[in-house]
Order: structure tokens, then sequence, then C-alpha cells
């Protein structure tokens, strides 16, 4: 056991110097700014993916319509969870054995994604859509299968770091 930590080593906002305080505050800004990039560019990413494949569905005036898809998708995603999270709430106040309610969760998410897409392409100016519902499905099979791909990725991440901390010696 490591008694080297102290409580007067912490560091606290008040004992920064001013030059550090800036340091800070101009790294979280730098940090959030690019979370906030990185989200709104695999938006526009899936975005585009949706439009190329429904390419005869849909009819976009022009690239800037695909900008305000992106910029509306994040409040009709809130919209369209107004919808479906009192389900959300009300499976898991239920006894329902855990993959049951795993598996209702994954089917209102996609659910959720399915309405917040429909809102998204009724909402957009400029966008003409002939069967709204084709793209909107492609987009939440989309979103499913990138959230499969991300914890499929994340499980053979911590089940390679338990295999290398139980292999090494300390």
């Amino acid at each position: 056991m490591d008694d080297s930590h102290q409580p007067d080593d912490e560091v606290t906002w008040s004992s920064l110097s001013r030059w550090e305080k800036f340091l800070t505050v101009f790294g979280m800004t730098g940090l959030v700014l690019g979370i906030i990039t990185a989200v709104l560019a695999a938006l526009l990413l899936g975005l585009l993916a949706v439009a190329a494949v429904s390419l005869h569905l849909v009819e976009a005036d022009g690239i800037g319509t695909l900008f305000w898809g992106v910029a509306l998708l994040l409040p009709c995603s809130a919209l369209a969870a107004l919808f479906t999270y009192p389900l959300l709430f009300g499976i898991r106040l239920t006894s329902f054995a855990s993959r049951t309610k795993e598996a209702t969760e994954a089917a209102l998410s996609v659910a959720t994604t399915f309405l917040a897409v429909l809102f998204t392409e009724y909402f957009t100016p400029g966008l003409r859509v002939q069967h709204p519902w084709l793209p909107a499905l492609l987009g939440a099979l989309l979103f499913a299968l990138v959230n499969l791909v991300v914890r499929e990725m994340g499980n053979r991440t911590s089940k390679g770091a338990r295999g290398r901390l139980s292999r090494s010696r300390f």
C-alpha cells in the first residue's frame, strides 16, 4: 500500500496560479470542442451514408441541407426521446429478467433513433423524402450496428486488459 499520497498534496483551484488556471480552462475548452466536433462529424458521416444509400429516395436542395440535418438531429433526438423514455423507465421498473430488459432497451433505442431520423427528415429545410420510413429505418439500423461494433471493441479491450493484468507480475 502506498501512503505517499497525503491530503495536503491535493491541488485545488485556488492554489493554482493565473497561468495554470488559464492553461486548464484552455485545455478543457479544447477538449470539449474536440468532442463536439467528433460527434458532429460522426453524425454528418452517418447522415451522408444514409443519404448515399437512399439516393433515389432523398432529394436535397444543396449541401447546406445536410448541415441543417446534422444541426437538427440532436433536437429531434430529444423530441423522440420524449416519446420513448417513459417506456424505457417503465421497463426498468418491472421485474423482467435482465436479458429481457436489455433486449427491450435495445429495441427502444432503435425506435428512438428511427423517430429521431423521421423528425429530422420532416423538419430539415430543403429536404424532400419520398418514403421517409426507409431512410429512417436504415439510419436506425446503421446506429444499432455502430453500437454493436463499439460494444464488441470495448469487450475485446477489457478482456485483453484483464488478461494482461492477470499475467503481469507486481
